[in-house]
């Protein structure tokens, strides 16, 4: 298994941890929820960017979060 492998089993086995042991009012997507009716453009926002990354969308050269990793080190 390679890190990023582990990374995503980790968040994985993570999110269904708290999704079963969370209020059933707070699931994550009832914080989605919420935070859509607080800053409905930035939730948007931040969900399509994260989508893109991941998809890789976004040119390495202008993905914030791929800069970050070759600053520092990855």
């Amino acid at each position: 298994m390679r890190h990023g492998d582990a990374a995503w089993a980790t968040l994985a086995v993570g999110i269904a941890a708290y999704e079963l042991a969370a209020p059933a009012d707070e699931l994550l997507s009832e914080a989605v929820d919420r935070y859509r009716r607080t800053h409905p453009g930035l939730t948007v926002l931040a969900i399509v960017y994260v989508a893109a990354h991941l998809l890789r969308i976004w040119p390495r050269r202008i993905d914030p979060l791929h800069q970050i990793a070759t600053r520092m080190g990855q």
